[in-house]
């Protein structure tokens, strides 16, 4: 440290920590060693291996041509097209409060026989589920399984179990005997309760860092490998990204679902009704549903209301087109050449020349223009 009253340097070390002295105390430091790093379990010389260990350890692997490897079984019916495979992950992804707990709730209630959903049906007389909710507090959870229990005949209720692991902690400490990880609770329930389908809404809080390579990866796979031993489909939901337009999921653990999982649905909002789109699939592809909320929040079918919200939206986007292309060629007494169009379109409204063609190709495909035998424009008639 250095003295105040002067320019000297002192302190326990003497002399030594003069700033010229400093680079050659750090390096005379002790440093750790390579042999002192966590040493890893040696794996076995598979080269070395006997025949009948190397078909026992290795050879198991390799696909049989002469074998039977059955289709996945599938647990729900969606639009008429099996979905929810047994042994795989099942990933559900939406922006905040969007409706992706809701779902859940509906692919529960569905596996256990509700009716509620006119596209949507079970392909299992009977099974178990088990719902890990990660993020609640026990009255939000509670809730939750008398949601699915509204949706479901009564005699299946016993059927459904409900956890609530937000108390949980996401490591134990090898110090405390009575903490157990959210992750072993999950494994160990599984193992005990023998369920079909599982729920964890949401994986993020199986870890610490969804961005982190190692556990994200990790995480997936232990929860792969945990459908594939247990013969179970599990599903974990997960956020997208912040962008409004963004609709991949977070972190790595986003990016290593996408690519584990066998199906990915994107869960949408729109005013009251959401809308589930089957946005990935290695298997076939669904419609989808739509749904809305009851006045007790209990989703119910929402697929004629969507089509009706879809198509309102519809006709109020070609009466705005109408209203600003009606201003752009409001002085034309003939049919417009594309090239005078946009430049009526640049000046009137201010667009930029690639703004201009995209209003020009959006007034085409819904009919708010159409062309004569010139290629020429003209506003359609209503």
């Amino acid at each position: 440290m250095k003295n105040s009253n002067n320019n000297d340097w002192s302190c326990d070390h003497g002399n030594n920590c003069q700033p010229g002295n400093l680079l050659e105390m750090i390096s005379k430091q002790e440093q750790p060693s390579y042999d002192e790093q966590p040493s890893y379990k040696k794996l076995p010389n598979y080269d070395e291996l006997l025949e009948n260990e190397y078909q026992e350890r290795v050879g198991k692997f390799f696909i049989n041509r002469n074998g039977n490897y059955p289709d996945p079984e599938y647990l729900i019916e969606i639009g008429g097209v099996p979905t929810v495979p047994k042994s795989n992950l099942v990933a559900i992804s939406a922006k905040w409060k969007s409706g992706k707990t809701f779902f859940c709730d509906i692919l529960a209630a569905v596996f256990l026989g509700s009716d509620h959903f006119a596209s949507c049906r079970s392909l299992q007389d009977s099974g178990k589920v088990l719902f890990f909710d990660t993020e609640q507090a026990e009255s939000d959870t509670f809730r939750l399984q008398k949601i699915i229990d509204s949706m479901t005949p009564e005699e299946r209720h016993n059927d459904l179990g409900v956890a609530c692991l937000q108390g949980a902690v996401i490591a134990a400490d090898e110090n405390r005997s009575d903490e157990v990880s959210r992750y072993e609770l999950i494994t160990s329930a599984i193992a005990h309760e023998h369920p079909d389908l599982v729920i964890i809404d949401g994986i993020a809080d199986l870890i610490y860092n969804y961005n982190d390579v190692f556990e994200s990866t990790n995480m997936v796979n232990k929860l792969s490998a945990l459908a594939n031993k247990h013969n179970c489909c599990i599903v974990v939901v997960m956020h997208q990204n912040k962008g409004m337009k963004d609709k991949n999921m977070k972190g790595h653990i986003g990016t290593m679902l996408c690519q584990k999982c066998s199906d990915v649905f994107n869960v949408e909002k729109h005013g009251t009704i959401f809308e589930v789109t089957h946005a990935y699939t290695r298997h076939r592809q669904s419609a989808g549903l739509c749904f809305k909320l009851d006045a007790n929040a209990v989703p119910m079918d929402a697929i004629a209301d969507r089509q009706l919200q879809v198509e309102i939206e519809r006709q109020q986007e070609k009466s705005k087109l109408r209203d600003q292309l009606a201003l752009c060629v409001e002085d034309a007494d003939a049919d417009i050449k594309k090239s005078e169009l946009v430049k009526l379109i640049k000046e009137k409204l201010g667009h930029s020349q690639a703004q201009a063609y995209r209003l020009l190709e959006k007034a085409e495909r819904l009919n708010v223009l159409a062309t004569n035998d010139k290629k020429h424009y003209h506003l359609q008639q209503e």
